[in-house]
Order: structure tokens, then sequence, then C-alpha cells
């Protein structure tokens, strides 16, 4: 059964509004991925060379250690209930599908029933996307 032209383009817009936020969290998580890692590299590092930098000309580090402990503790835990590298993967892999079916959109005839068949598909990509994605 072939969509009303309306429909097709609802779903158009509904496909683009996803694909948009999809494509924003990708970078988000892609972001605050390599920005906690890195900062458990260097405050971690700087934890553990205590004691050799109280001989150097960085020991006003020295006082920020018990705080950048904290930090680590805090940051190390949040990166693990979150996620964020498979959150940044599931992300762009569900982006790159919605892409494919967006193209496989722009490419049926207007009405045909192939539209049906690419809201299923659609649909069934939004609840794997929520079911891996979203806490």
């Amino acid at each position: 059964m072939a969509l009303p032209e309306h429909e097709e383009n609802t779903l158009r817009a509904n496909m683009l509004r996803e694909r948009d936020r999809w494509a924003l969290m990708v970078r988000v998580y892609g972001s605050s991925y390599v920005i906690v890692r890195v900062f458990l590299i260097v405050a971690s590092s700087i934890v553990a060379a205590k004691t050799a930098l109280s001989t150097n000309h960085a020991s006003a580090l020295l006082g920020w250690t018990p705080v950048l402990a904290i930090l680590i503790a805090i940051f190390t835990a949040l990166d693990t209930w979150m996620k964020p590298q498979q959150k940044w993967q599931g992300f762009m892999r569900d982006r790159d599908d919605l892409e494919d079916l967006l193209s496989q959109l722009e490419e049926v005839e207007l009405g045909s029933g192939q539209t049906e068949t690419i809201r299923k598909e659609f649909k069934s990509l939004r609840q794997r996307h929520r079911e891996n994605n979203v806490f």
C-alpha cells in the first residue's frame, strides 16, 4: 500500500530530525570520550609522580594532588557509567544506517510500496538505538 505524499514527507522529516540529533551526539560522545581519557591520563600521571614532583619546578602541582585524586575517582566512575566510547560508536553506527535509509527513501518513487518498508526499518532502527544507546 502506497503512502500519501504528506505521510512520506513526515517520514523524511522525522528521519532527518533523528539523523541530526544522532550526528550531534556523535560529536558530544566523541569529544567527551577523548577529553575524559586525556584528563584521566594527565591527572593520574601527576598523582602518581607526586614524589618526583616535590623536587622539581612543578612542585606547585602538589597542592592539587588531593583534588586531582578525587576528580580521577569521579571521572573514572562517570566514564564507566556513561560508556562514552560505546555510545559514540553506537550513535555513529545508527547515524550511518539512518543515512542509508534516507538514501533509499530518496530513490523510492513517491507513493511506492517501498516507503512502508523504509518506515518499518526506521522504526526498528530507532528501537535498536534506544535499547543500545540511551540510558
